[in-house]
């Protein structure tokens, strides 16, 4: 009975064994990438302002900025082309040798478009009340997907030119690709700080260069040139 047994797993090992050598195709496995990337003109512009305050009186200082900050929102109605939101709040005591002595708030908002001179605008108007803390461009979701859509298509293109070139090489007739995988990316330009202009020039309107943002398109995949 042991003997029976043994020669069946014998002969199941061996049948998986050929079944496995049957289904890997024999041939040359080769893993190539291909990259395609462009420049962007960025055309969202984003920019965060902040309301900065001390005071002894904890109510008092949150009254105060709070109506600071609902102003500038209140303000930015005017430029119904462009978002407008709050994106931070902080509290935190002013201490003189561990004793609290006051507070310190801070409350941001953020303002955002397509219309950079709309953008402009509004942000001078808004540093009568509030500091410009920062300003930064990107490629918007419609504009990129275009972009990614047309690199997707080179970066395929100069994969396949690749895998052709390759199979010559190896003295290949054909190939077949087994895998492929597609990814995007890119990078935005950081923040830009800006420097904090007196009161008396708050109304007018700053100048801004947008740049531009890279996108790329990568494919990565292999490819079997079979014997």
């Amino acid at each position: 009975m042991k003997k029976i047994c043994l020669a069946l797993l014998v002969c199941l090992a061996g049948a998986a064994h050929a079944e496995t050598a049957a289904q890997k195709p024999a041939g040359a496995r080769i893993t190539l990438a291909a990259r395609a990337a462009e420049d962007v003109g960025n055309d969202v512009m984003r920019a965060t302002l902040f309301a900065e305050m001390d005071d002894a009186d904890a109510g008092r200082l949150a009254a105060r900025i709070n109506q600071a900050v609902n102003d500038a929102l209140e303000a930015a109605k005017a430029y119904p082309q462009l978002r407008a939101r709050s994106t931070g709040y902080s509290t935190y005591p002013v201490t003189d040798k561990e004793r609290i002595t006051g507070w310190r708030s801070r409350s941001e908002i953020a303002i955002e478009g397509e219309d950079f001179r709309a953008m402009g605008e509004a942000i001078g108007r808004l540093q009568g009340t509030l500091q410009l803390g920062g300003v930064a461009f990107s490629v918007s979701p419609a504009r990129r997907a275009q972009v990614e859509d047309r690199l997707t298509q080179a970066a395929i293109a100069d994969f396949l030119r690749k895998a052709a070139a390759a199979t010559r090489a190896f003295r290949g007739s054909r190939y077949n690709v087994v895998e492929a995988a597609i990814s995007a990316d890119g990078d935005m330009p950081p923040p830009r700080p800006v420097m904090m202009r007196s009161m008396a020039a708050a109304d007018a309107a700053p100048a801004f260069e947008a740049g531009t943002s890279r996108v790329a398109v990568t494919v990565n995949g292999v490819i079997l040139i079979p014997r």
